[in-house]
Formats: C-alpha cells, sequence, structure tokens
C-alpha cells in the first residue's frame, strides 16, 4: 500500500467508534482505508457482519464498505435493511463472527455519518483494536472505485433472529405504551414486540427521515414534548424513547415526568436487589449516588468507571453483573450481552412493571422514599483553547479553592474529570470533550433546584457565566 498524502480529514475514534461530517471527512475513501485496516487486522476469510441505521447514505455506505472487505479476502453477512446497533452485537455473538461492524452516528447531528465496531463478544471494539486499527492509516490509500462499488454477496434479515430473543423477556401485557422512535432503527423492532404481547402502542416519530426532523436524534427532555404530552393526557402509561440507532432510552413516567437516565439506573437496580439477586453494579463517574446507597444496604459490589460504555464493557465481561448504566442512557445486563440495548432495557422496566404490578412512577416514588430525591442535569459549553488531562485537573484543584461552592465538600476525585461530592448525596462533575472544544457539566441534586445550583457553581469555576 502506498503513502495517501490527499486524504481529507483525520479519523479520530471516540468512546464508541468514529463519526465525522458527510463528505467532509466521512467519505467513501477514508471508509475504505478503514476497510482495508481492518481486514488486515482480522485476516483473510474472517467474517464479519454489517449493518447500518437510517442516516443518509448509511445503506450505501455500508455495501460499499462490505465490498471492500470481500476485495481483501473477507467473509460478509451484510444485513438487509437499517438496524439497530444492539442487533449487530446480537449477529456477532449468535452467528460467532470475528467482528461486527455498523454503520452509524447514533445520536450525532444529521450532517454525520459514523462507524461502530463490536468484537465477538458483542460489545464495543477495544481499545487496543482501535489504535492496532488506526496505527497504519496515514499508510494505507484506498484508489478504487466509490459510488459505483457495490456488494453483491451475501445479505441477511437479521430482525427475526434479534426479535426472537428479545421476545423471551417480555411477559403478554395490556399495558398501553407511548415510544418516541427519534425516526431511528428502534421501528419497526420494538412497536412488532409489543404487538406480539398485547401491549397497545402509540408511535411518535416511527418513519425514516435522514434529517431527524432537524433536530438531533438524541432523547434528551427538550425533545420529548410530545411523548410527555401523551402522557400528561392519559393516552399511555409508560413512554419509552430511543436514540437514532436504538442503543440509548429516556423515559417519561405515568404523570408526564421526564426520568433521566440516572433514576432508571436506580429503579432497575433497586429491582433486582430488592428481590434477591446478588452480583455487581456497575456506574460511570458522572453516575448516580442513590446506587451506592443501595449497594450499602444489599451489601452489593459496586464499580465505578470513566465515562464510556467502552470503559463498562471490560467490567461485564468479568462476570457476575446484574446491571450496568451510563449517564447518557445506555444500559447492560448481565445476562444478556456486554452492550446497551435500549429495546432490551425497555423490555426488562415492562417485565419489572408487570411483575410488580405498579406503574413505573409509583415503583419511583416508593424508591425515592427510602434512597432520597434525584435530579439530574447536563450541560456543555465551549471553552477556549484547550487543556492536557494534568493542565485540567489542576485547574479544577485550583479553582476549587478560590471559588465556593454551594454545598459543603466531602471529597474531590479525578478518575474522569474532576468530580466533586458535597453533602446529601449532591455532585459535579467537571470534564473536557474528547473531541469537541467544550467543557462538560454534570450533576445530581435532590431536586431541579440543587442541580441547577450545582450547574451554575461549573460554570462560575471556570469564568462562565
Amino acid at each position: 500500500m502506498k503513502k495517501n498524502s490527499c486524504v481529507r480529514g483525520k479519523i479520530n475514534f471516540g468512546t464508541d467508534g468514529w463519526r465525522a461530517e458527510i463528505a467532509d471527512t466521512f467519505t467513501f475513501e477514508n471508509l475504505g482505508r478503514l476497510a482495508i485496516r481492518l481486514a488486515d487486522y482480522v485476516g483473510k476469510n474472517s467474517q464479519v457482519c454489517v449493518g447500518y441505521d437510517n442516516r443518509f447514505l448509511s445503506a450505501e455506505y455500508a455495501s460499499f464498505f462490505a465490498a471492500v472487505l470481500e476485495q481483501n479476502g473477507v467473509r460478509v453477512d451484510l444485513s438487509d435493511s437499517a438496524v439497530p446497533t444492539p442487533c449487530v452485537s446480537h449477529r456477532v455473538t449468535r452467528q460467532g463472527y470475528d467482528l461486527g461492524a455498523c454503520i452509524s452516528a447514533s445520536h450525532n447531528p444529521a450532517s454525520y455519518n459514523g462507524l461502530k465496531l463490536k468484537e465477538n463478544y458483542g460489545g464495543s471494539a477495544r481499545c487496543e483494536l482501535v489504535a492496532e486499527l488506526t496505527e497504519g492509516l496515514s499508510d494505507t490509500s484506498y484508489d478504487g472505485p466509490r459510488w459505483s462499488l457495490k456488494y453483491h454477496g451475501k445479505t441477511s434479515d437479521w430482525g427475526q433472529d434479534y426479535l426472537a430473543e428479545l421476545e423471551k423477556y417480555l411477559p403478554e401485557g395490556n399495558l398501553r405504551v407511548g415510544v418516541d422512535y427519534f425516526h431511528g432503527t428502534g421501528s419497526p423492532f420494538f412497536g412488532e414486540l409489543l404487538k406480539r404481547k398485547g401491549y397497545i402502542e402509540t408511535a411518535l416519530r416511527a418513519e425514516r427521515d435522514p434529517l431527524f426532523g432537524g433536530i438531533n436524534p438524541e432523547p434528551r427532555p427538550q425533545y420529548l414534548g410530545e411523548l410527555m404530552g401523551l402522557l400528561k393526557s392519559g393516552r399511555a402509561d409508560i413512554g419509552f424513547a430511543f436514540d437514532g440507532d436504538a442503543d440509548r432510552i429516556a423515559l417519561v413516567d405515568e404523570n408526564g415526568r421526564f426520568l433521566s437516565m440516572q433514576v432508571i439506573l436506580a429503579v432497575l437496580a433497586w429491582d433486582m436487589l430488592d428481590s434477591g439477586k446478588e452480583g455487581r453494579i456497575i456506574k460511570t463517574v458522572a453516575g448516580t449516588c442513590l446506587v451506592d446507597r443501595m449497594a450499602e444496604k444489599y451489601k452489593a459490589e459496586l464499580e465505578i468507571v470513566p465515562i464510556g460504555f467502552k470503559n463498562i464493557c471490560p467490567e461485564m465481561l468479568k462476570g457476575d453483573v446484574l446491571v450496568a448504566g451510563e449517564e447518557s442512557g445506555g444500559i447492560g445486563f448481565g445476562d444478556f450481552l456486554p452492550e446497551r440495548d435500549a429495546l432490551y432495557t425497555a423490555l426488562r422496566i415492562l417485565e419489572m412493571m408487570k411483575r410488580r404490578s405498579m406503574l413505573f412512577g409509583e415503583i419511583w416514588d416508593e424508591v425515592s422514599c427510602e434512597f432520597g430525591g434525584s435530579y439530574y442535569l447536563r450541560e456543555d459549553f465551549p471553552c477556549a483553547g484547550s487543556f492536557s488531562r494534568e493542565e485540567f485537573l489542576q485547574k479544577v484543584s485550583e479553582n476549587i479553592k478560590v471559588h465556593s461552592l454551594p454545598y459543603k465538600v466531602e471529597e474531590v476525585s479525578y478518575l474522569d474529570g474532576g468530580r466533586i461530592d458535597m453533602e446529601g448525596g449532591r455532585w459535579l462533575l467537571i470534564r473536557p470533550s474528547g473531541t469537541e472544544p467544550l467543557l462538560r457539566l454534570y450533576a445530581e441534586g435532590e431536586d431541579k433546584s440543587a442541580a441547577e445550583k450545582l450547574i451554575r457553581s461549573g460554570r462560575e469555576l471556570f469564568n462562565e457565566q
């Protein structure tokens, strides 16, 4: 292979794969280079499955990627339709493939596309694989056809196997379920599951729209007005929202309340521990303190890892995990895959509600009475310049000393950014984005007022009003 001197844009892998703007850095040429490197990594006659989401050109990119892999000696199983990213994880594990790939930019803006890699155990690619894959990219070129190159080999309907697996975990029921699909790949899969088991679905934004209605396909509260209205009007018993590739979830309860990922993780952990199940709980450094209290009461082991499900996955592979969650809406279960899956999470929630004969809001009210309330906020703001990790941590440490915080500080830790734990289980996390000139603030308090106060204090630490 010859040195490529005219590739536009650098390929950077983030917390879960490579994402970039279409026709800027995410190009057929760069995707071809990655396919060549991936073929070198897995070796000839290896088996790789390739899926894709609903984004602009995703099907074409997937066909091209599969064709380049095949040209380089890899046996490919290409999905015949758009699928959730967790379906790729399911496919690679159940079929015994060497690797899985999904053309998806998850919850990024519509102008983006991306590539997620799943190893043979179903989880996101390890840092070692990514390092080896990207190490030789500067010396790898793709000089073949772009648009005209199509894959003409094996394609498969992956959906039926995936649905058959998920269906095992959902009991029959008659609840009314509102679902906001954000024009993503959760539709039609989740609706089919509900239909098979007798649930009544009201689907929102279920059709494909590569522009995602002009918003990011991310289930954040500011985008969930219609779903919350559905619940407030009494036309549904629970509401779910899935991101663009259906690996992250949000929830609206029977009263129309948006309940954060922190609440979902806490309720699921409580349900398992309260039911007598034993095992470890995994959360990220931006995870709720409620699970700490639960772990203490039930004498369960709690593991805390840096942000990103790729940091959760290695802990799940060790076994003995009940539930694992990240603050952005990804939840994994030890009895399924070492990966987040929004559809499976929703099924587990419906199963819990059926078993306990309670609606989700009722369960949360009971849990919060015992372990305390939770109101979670996340905010990004631009920062001038960039920091090395050491410079950033030093700046956090220095600023804490000269700025007054709204509550008494109990502990400061630096596992990933700077987390300031304060009295009453309140906390603030400040960390720089790994890919953008942004600082990210994460905060949890007992109510909205406390969380907003924490966010304001975080901005003041860096002199941002």
